[in-house]
């Protein structure tokens, strides 16, 4: 019996001379080959997943204490927006770095983005859900600078693509939250300054860490890849995979955008603030008819939602309070609560571009369009 296992075993080695039997194969049901066998190369191996679950998570939990001392550096410039984003490089810091750590994989700046989204949203993010959108489309950014430059080793052309992806969450803030109420020429210099801050912290910090640790012994226990022409074919696959997500992103962000131009907030000295939309309210019909010094709309029957049910629905601390009506260029009007308990006929409504007040009994100019925040003070 020795002999004939000595044997089978010999025969095993001359098949297979680089692999030697385990020491489980000699379970009878337990097939040797099995576990001998050499694995296939994975695109992301057991240490790029680690780097990227550590370092997203390290870097979600920082980047949500980074967003608070953005609003802090808001408040001591006296900034309403948008002065936060001299530090805005440091959320695509950890983006870069994990990007660089994983041997610049393609989906790795996405992957990273994204997991990093949650864990900022589970930590308390200011931006609350929103911020898996914003940290995920600055992981996307990266990602098509990487399919554009093929995995580009340059280093301005990272610390370039880390400019945009910085820049990205002022565009998406401007779109969902402000709609244009901010001066183009502010957007521009906050976008500006975001992109800076990008190519700095996000770009240039980055690359410089990275350096710090491939010189260092941090990185000796990562093995480098053996088929290049494997991880040329999965990043043709992960690059298709990643369009496809930018035209769905795109689908989403637009869908998010319009669902926006039919919301208004309503804030101020109330105890129940709220986001209103028309479809979660009973409707009424009114008469109205628009005469303004320049437009004149003839009588005509409206359906919206009466004004005073908005209000009533944010519950005002005070029986005597005035209504501000803002539009999104900055444009509004005002009612006192006298006006509108004695005129239920004051009724939002939807218009093509977004809601607008209807409000026959008053001159033209009291008709406020794409209502963006209905404030009580």
């Amino acid at each position: 019996m020795l002999d004939m296992k000595e044997t089978q075993d010999t025969q095993y080695n001359t098949k297979n001379p680089t692999e030697t039997p385990s020491s489980i194969s000699h379970i009878p049901w337990i097939r040797s080959d099995l576990i001998n066998r050499k694995k296939a190369l994975q695109y992301y191996d057991t240490g790029d997943l680690v780097i990227i679950a550590l370092f997203s998570a390290l870097g979600g939990i920082l980047s949500t204490f980074v967003g608070y001392i953005g609003r802090l550096i808001n408040n001591l410039l006296l900034f309403p927006w948008g002065a936060g984003q001299i530090i805005a490089g440091l959320h695509i810091f950890w983006i870069i770095f994990i990007y660089l750590l994983t041997d610049r994989k393609v989906g790795t700046a996405l992957l990273a983005g994204i997991i990093k989204g949650f864990v900022e949203f589970f930590t308390g993010s200011a931006h609350g859900i929103l911020i898996i959108l914003i940290s995920g489309t600055q992981g996307l950014v990266i990602e098509l600078f990487v399919i554009i430059f093929l995995s580009t080793n340059s280093k301005l052309i990272i610390a370039i693509a880390s400019g945009f992806s910085s820049t990205s969450n002022v565009i998406i803030q401007q779109v969902l939250f402000f709609n244009s109420q901010l001066p183009l020429y502010f957007i521009a210099f906050i976008s500006f300054i975001s992109f800076i801050s990008g190519v700095i912290f996000g770009g240039l910090l980055s690359l410089s860490m990275f350096n710090l640790f491939r010189k260092s012994t941090i990185l000796n226990w990562k093995k480098p890849l053996k088929s290049h022409h494997q991880l040329k074919n999965i990043q043709i696959i992960r690059g298709t995979l990643i369009l496809i997500l930018v035209f769905c992103e795109v689908g989403v962000f637009s869908y998010l955008a319009f669902q926006n131009r039919y919301s208004i907030e309503v804030t101020g000295n109330v105890y129940n603030p709220y986001t209103f939309y028309i479809s979660d309210f009973p409707q009424i019909q009114v008469e109205a008819e628009l005469a303004g010094d320049v437009t004149h709309v003839p009588l005509r029957n409206y359906t919206g939602v009466s004004l005073l049910l908005v209000i009533n629905t944010a519950q005002p601390k005070s029986e005597n309070y005035v209504v501000k009506v803002i539009a999104s260029d900055g444009y509004f009007q005002e009612f006192t609560s006298i006006e509108i308990l004695n005129d239920p006929t004051i009724i939002l409504t939807s218009s093509e571009n977004g809601i607008r007040i209807v409000a026959g009994n008053y001159h033209g100019s009291y008709w406020v369009k794409m209502i963006r925040n209905i404030e009580i003070s």
